[in-house]
């Protein structure tokens, strides 16, 4: 089976903490966000955010709708996984989400990926389904690393690595077994 993912990843000079605190602020998403279609979020239940914590997000793609979310993962300066979509529940919408590795005080090495968690069969056209979709993601997730380096006071060090697989902290949420996941 195949998932429609897309793992992104690069290092930033900031630190695990001063990125987490960023991305788990669902406020911050709107300048945050790659896509530029975030245009506003609100908290449902109060933060700090922690798992089972709901936010909606009002976005436009050409067409203005709302989305609710629902955070999956929470692991302060570790991980941060939320899921999108019409009711805020899986199956119908998209995991977003964040890893932070700390590589010293103030340089971390970001992973940013998404993943549809409806399977598709490994076999053509499938593949090709899911990995269009992923590659259209990578387009909207790459402008986020300037973005979060720059909320950070940090930057963006080098170039930025691309997996079509849905980052490692969801490995249980999707029982991936050993099949790879979005890390180098």
């Amino acid at each position: 089976m195949k998932y429609g993912a897309a793992t992104v990843n690069g290092v930033i000079s900031a630190s695990a903490e001063a990125l987490f605190a960023i991305v788990s602020d669902a406020k911050q998403h709107p300048k945050m966000a790659g896509s530029g279609q975030v245009e506003t979020v609100e908290w449902v239940t109060p933060p700090p955010a922690q798992v089972g914590s709901k936010f909606k997000a009002h976005q436009n793609m050409g067409v203005q709708y709302d989305s609710k979310s629902t955070v999956m993962l929470c692991v302060p300066n570790r991980v941060f996984v939320w899921f999108s979509g019409v009711t805020g529940q899986p199956p119908l919408g998209q995991y977003w989400g964040f890893e932070f590795e700390p590589l010293g005080p103030s340089r971390t090495r970001v992973y940013h990926g998404m993943c549809v968690p409806i399977p598709l069969p490994n076999i053509p056209p499938f593949t090709w389904i899911a990995d269009t979709g992923a590659q259209h993601e990578v387009g909207n997730i790459k402008p986020t690393y300037e973005k979060l380096a720059q909320m950070a006071g940090g930057k963006l060090e080098g170039e930025l690595s691309v997996v079509l697989a849905p980052l490692c902290s969801l490995k249980e949420i999707l029982k991936l077994g050993d099949r790879p996941c979005g890390s180098a």
